[in-house]
């Protein structure tokens, strides 16, 4: 596992519709692991192992990130916001955060006061101070539309833990990338498409362009899913998941039950340890724009557990992240063009 590219991926900003220079990073790091690497218009990145092989497996995982946008510069300099995916403002407020503009990196702050103390905050209720001296002073260094994500970035915990800002889903777009090169390594024979997609938090878009363009035999996304061993959170709701139980394999009616048994196949021949979930109907990830994509995709769903999500400091297991990617790997290896999806058969 290479930990300085997950780290790379995970301090860089891609707030959804930002996500090309982060893209760029991803076809450097993967340029010489792959046979080919494909984009698009709406700025996905496929990475393409085999790509004669007539049995295609995509896989994504979103490469963008909440945050908000600049929408507005008030004549005192502050900056008015909306937001970019599910944010939750109430957790702005007192918070550094960073202004990505077109000339580099602007700090801020969010102002904290009596009137921003409140459960239902909105995005359009924040106010950025960057220290701007009036409407004209800012306009020197931001514009409408410029992105802004929390000033906040990777920490090594105890025990092998891991907090970033956006281990949703940096960290699962890492797992793609690194299962294929590890499957690579062990000598996998079928097509695999590594998608590091666009606008998950937003649209979607991403996951559509790429299932379209690619039309697998079977659609995998892989994203984090809510731990449940933390206070608040209850396993009651879809399933007991823990930091460090591995990755999870979620139960869903869009989800390919033949995928889902190869998948736990694959991780008992290899001793990797799964946990499940449940997801009744939709799963709120690329995998349902995968399902519904062309004439339609068979779809599995892998997910990291993940602590604290869409929070400036998300918690995940190392453990996960490296079993997540083996997993996959073993998985793209032990499947042929023989392989039959088809429950009726």
């Amino acid at each position: 596992m290479n930990k300085n590219f997950l780290y790379t991926l995970l301090d860089s900003m891609s707030v959804s519709g930002h996500e090309i220079p982060l893209q760029k990073k991803v076809i450097a790091e993967m340029k010489p692991h792959c046979d080919e690497i494909r984009t698009d218009y709406t700025g996905n990145v496929i990475c393409v192992l085999n790509p004669e092989a007539p049995f295609k497996v995509l896989l994504t995982g979103h490469i963008d990130e909440i945050g908000l946008i600049v929408t507005y510069i008030e004549s005192s300099g502050l900056l008015r916001v909306t937001r970019a995916g599910g944010i939750r403002a109430y957790q702005y407020p007192g918070h550094q955060v960073v202004v990505e503009g077109a000339n580099g990196p602007l700090y801020g702050a969010v102002i904290a006061s009596e009137d921003t103390e409140k459960k239902d905050l909105k995005a359009q209720d924040l106010y950025i101070d960057i220290g701007a001296k009036n409407e004209a002073d800012a306009r020197k260094y931001v514009q409408e539309g410029d992105p802004i994500h929390f000033h906040s970035y990777h920490q090594e915990m105890l025990n092998n833990l891991l907090s970033a800002r956006a281990i949703d889903d940096r960290g699962c777009a890492f797992i793609i990338l690194e299962a294929l090169k590890r499957a690579k390594e062990l000598g996998c024979e079928i097509g695999v498409y590594a998608a590091t997609t666009v606008g998950e938090e937003t649209t979607m878009r991403g996951a559509h362009w790429a299932s379209s363009a690619v039309e697998p035999n079977l659609a995998i996304a892989v994203d984090v899913t809510y731990a449940t061993d933390y206070p608040g959170a209850d396993p009651k709701a879809t399933g007991d998941v823990k930091l460090g139980g591995g990755p999870v394999i979620c139960l869903s009616s869009i989800v390919n039950d033949k995928a889902n048994a190869l998948l736990k196949s694959c991780a008992k021949a290899h001793n990797i340890p799964i946990q499940a979930e449940i997801a009744v109907g939709r799963t709120g990830t690329d995998a349902d724009k995968m399902h519904f994509a062309g004439k339609g995709f068979p779809t599995a769903l892998v997910s990291l557990p993940l602590r604290y999500m869409h929070s400036p400091s998300e918690v995940c297991h190392m453990d996960d992240i490296q079993n997540s990617i083996e997993l996959l790997a073993r998985f793209l290896c032990s499947i042929t063009g023989e392989t039959d999806l088809n429950p009726f058969h």
